[in-house]
């Protein structure tokens, strides 16, 4: 019975002892004691990266302040008055098309070719336009007739689809003096040209581009609704997520002489409505000896409604006086949005065909959001310069919205075939529009110390990433990869 019993002991001794060494590899020629194959159960490490802000002013894409130009359809917009324009500090520029003596018929063809010239030379010169056209810029000029505005929108939807590169919004516009909709030899100064007006304006714009109107209650009377866009409507083709908002007579009084019906109402709407659209527009003075508001009161209204835009050139006794109160760099900094990064974290041993693990901690310190679709990019830039792989994010840097903080946190799947080495990281914010995703003007640059690349319109991480095939790691598994740049 002893016997039996030190035999079955010995028995399931020898299991265990078998079944131990097994599971730890010992006697695995192909384990990772073995010099010949790299491990593959090796852990990642992270790297964690805190980022300094900068208070400096600097140019970022559709923000800040904008220069109003005029437009005809004889006399092109120079490249060199636009060129002037980014060079003092604006990328946006408002071109304001006068239709002088074409209020009874159609627009010439030869007119419209200068439309998109004047389009090419926004282009070249780095800047994007907000959009306007009207017949007369005097009270007592003559407006169109509702078909004739139609008709005129029709001809100007190729040139309009065409351009939309550089078109950052449009202004309803064509009725009154200055399309600002309240005179009108035409009688057109009611809801229902007004409503035809806006969804005329719907057909022809781009679907991802915005008309901006000149009061909440047009808005408000379009959509037979009151209530403001919300993040889940936002950003679609509809009209409540494209019909945005221009003010005109920005603090001249309490109603901004009209723009608003009922104030509290109505700036409680553009406050929600303005987190996802773009809001802009100058400021007046009802009259020469009217009081002028202060600038922090100023700063407290752009920041309340997410103004994106400021006109630079009127009033200037205004915008001067503002400057004397000491709010000028603030408002020249926040008007739109102002991304900086806070912190990173990231994953630095990889090998080919591993997965490359991000976080990124950003906050907006801008009035508001951006309004426009945009990419977010990672690059990887070879040790020499000369190798770059680019990804894709799954990121929408519209849902930034100011005074939030925000996460973009991603893994990314590094090419079979990249090269052992190191690596810088980068993060891009190109254009959208193929056309202008390659040109680093219409990059946006971030709002922190040391890493902004003018040359190629992306900012520094500041992490090295390392790959290298003694670091064997996991095959990743992430839809997202990078692609080597031809």
């Amino acid at each position: 019975m002893k016997r039996t019993y030190k035999y079955i002991l010995n028995l399931v001794l020898a299991i265990a002892v078998s079944t131990a060494a097994i599971a730890c590899g010992s006697s695995s020629s192909d384990g990772p004691d073995d010099p010949s194959t790299p491990p593959t159960d090796q852990k990642q490490v992270l790297k964690s990266v805190s980022y300094t802000s900068t208070d400096e002013t600097f140019l970022n894409p559709e923000r800040g302040y904008y220069s109003q130009m005029e437009g005809s359809l004889t006399k092109e917009v120079s490249l060199a008055s636009l060129q002037a324009l980014r060079k003092k500090g604006n990328t946006l520029v408002m071109l304001m098309y006068y239709l002088t003596g074409y209020n009874n018929g159609p627009l010439p063809e030869d007119g419209l070719a200068k439309i998109g010239r004047d389009f090419a030379n926004v282009r070249k010169a780095g800047v994007k336009a907000i959009v306007r056209f009207a017949y007369t810029n005097k009270k007592e000029g003559e407006d169109a007739p509702m078909d004739v505005i139609l008709g005129h929108l029709d001809q100007l939807k190729p040139v309009l689809n065409d351009n939309k590169d550089v078109i950052a919004c449009a202004q309803a516009g064509f009725i009154g003096a200055w399309g600002e909709w309240y005179y009108s030899t035409n009688k057109l100064n009611n809801t229902s040209s007004y409503n035809k007006l806006i969804k005329k304006w719907l057909e022809v714009l781009p679907a991802d581009r915005c008309v901006q109107v000149r009061t909440p209650k047009y808005k408000m009377d379009y959509l037979a609704s009151n209530t403001p866009l919300d993040a889940q409507h936002a950003h679609t083709a509809t009209p409540q997520a494209r019909i945005a908002h221009h003010n005109d007579a920005f603090m001249a009084d309490a109603t901004n002489m009209g723009t608003y019906q009922d104030v509290a109402a109505d700036k409680a709407y553009l406050a929600t409505d303005g987190l996802y659209l773009p809001v802009g527009g100058e400021t007046c003075l009802p009259s020469a000896d009217a009081a002028i508001s202060k600038g922090a009161d100023a700063v407290a209204d752009m920041q309340k409604l997410h103004w994106s835009f400021l006109n630079d050139l009127y009033d200037q006794k205004v915008l001067n006086s503002w400057k004397k109160d000491g709010v000028g760099t603030t408002i020249a900094n926040c008007l739109g949005y102002r991304i900086q990064l806070v912190k990173g974290t990231f994953s630095t041993k990889h090998s080919a065909g591993s997965d490359l693990s991000i976080k990124l901690i950003l906050q907006n310190k801008g009035f508001a959001a951006m309004y426009n679709p945009r990419k977010v990019e990672l690059v990887l830039v070879s040790a020499d310069g000369k190798t770059e792989y680019v990804a894709t994010l799954p990121v929408y840097p519209r849902t930034w919205l100011p005074a939030k903080t925000s996460i973009v946190e991603q893994t990314v799947a590094l090419p079979t075939d990249i090269q052992d080495g190191s690596y810088k990281l980068y993060l891009a914010l190109p254009d959208a529009c193929e056309t202008l995703a390659a040109n680093a003007m219409y990059s946006v640059r971030l709002a922190n110390n040391g890493v902004w690349d003018e040359a190629t319109g992306r900012n520094s991480l500041g992490v090295d990433i390392a790959v290298s095939k003694t670091d064997a790691m996991p095959a990743s598994t992430s839809s997202v990869k990078f692609v080597k740049r031809q």
